[in-house]
């Protein structure tokens, strides 16, 4: 991959991380409106279980994603970007467009995609009478 390239998937990728250091805190923000004396009926705590359960989705994505573009970020520094980290091979710029966080060629992801279903089919199996 050409320098330029590399320079644009940089720059992209750490806009990236911008923009999620500056979303990161606004779940908090939601959740701490509401007064921890003020009383809930059964609805008000199943709206709030399900508020907090929301927000602990999101800050999971959110450290999932802030992860994976960081490795990205890496992986440009080490010079390992764009590459497969299965087969070596190119990952292939059509891909990285799309997902510049990728660490897989697209027949290698095929592969594990495959891989995650047979496992999941079969674990689905087992519990069955």
């Amino acid at each position: 991959m050409d320098e330029s390239s590399l320079r644009d998937f940089r720059e992209l990728l750490e806009c990236g991380m911008r923009g999620l250091s500056s979303s990161g805190r606004r779940p908090h923000s939601m959740l701490s409106d509401h007064c921890a004396n003020d009383p809930m009926d059964e609805v008000d705590m199943a709206s709030h279980h399900r508020d907090q359960a929301l927000v602990h989705t999101f800050q999971h994505r959110h450290n999932q994603l802030a992860q994976e573009i960081s490795s990205a970020l890496q992986r440009i520094e080490e010079g390992e970007f764009g590459t497969c980290c299965i087969c070596s091979n190119s990952i292939g710029l059509g891909r990285l467009r799309a997902r510049p966080t990728a660490m897989l060629c697209i027949r290698c992801q095929q592969a594990m995609e495959s891989v995650k279903r047979r496992f999941a089919g079969a674990r689905g199996g087992r519990g069955r009478a």
